[in-house]
């Protein structure tokens, strides 16, 4: 009797030391595959792409363009500068960014 005692008392010890050590190992496994993202990450925000945004437009050159493009281009910075870049149209954005690309000269 004595040994079937000590048998039960070694498999729920046993029982209880691999429990432990399962949860160990699942928890290391779990914080080994979480993506924290870092702080050089790809991802902005509204507010920063914004701001880089208006910074990019600001290096437009206007003696370089059109006179018609000069004009355009000055009226949307004016406009970015006094009511801030969400008063421009996605269209006036793609029109600013257009005018950044550079363009080979001939």
């Amino acid at each position: 009797m004595a040994i079937w005692l000590q048998a039960g008392a070694a498999l729920a010890v046993s029982g209880i030391v691999l429990r432990i050590w399962y949860r160990h190992w699942r928890a290391k496994k779990i914080a080994a595959a979480r993506r924290v993202e870092r702080p050089n990450s790809s991802y902005s925000s509204g507010g920063v792409r914004n701001q880089v945004d208006r910074e990019r437009w600001g290096g437009i050159t206007l003696p370089g363009l059109h006179p018609l493009n000069q004009e355009e281009v000055h009226r949307l910075l004016v406009i970015a500068d006094a009511d801030g870049i969400h008063a421009l149209s996605s269209r006036d954005r793609l029109f600013l960014d257009n005018m950044t690309v550079s363009r080979p000269s001939y």
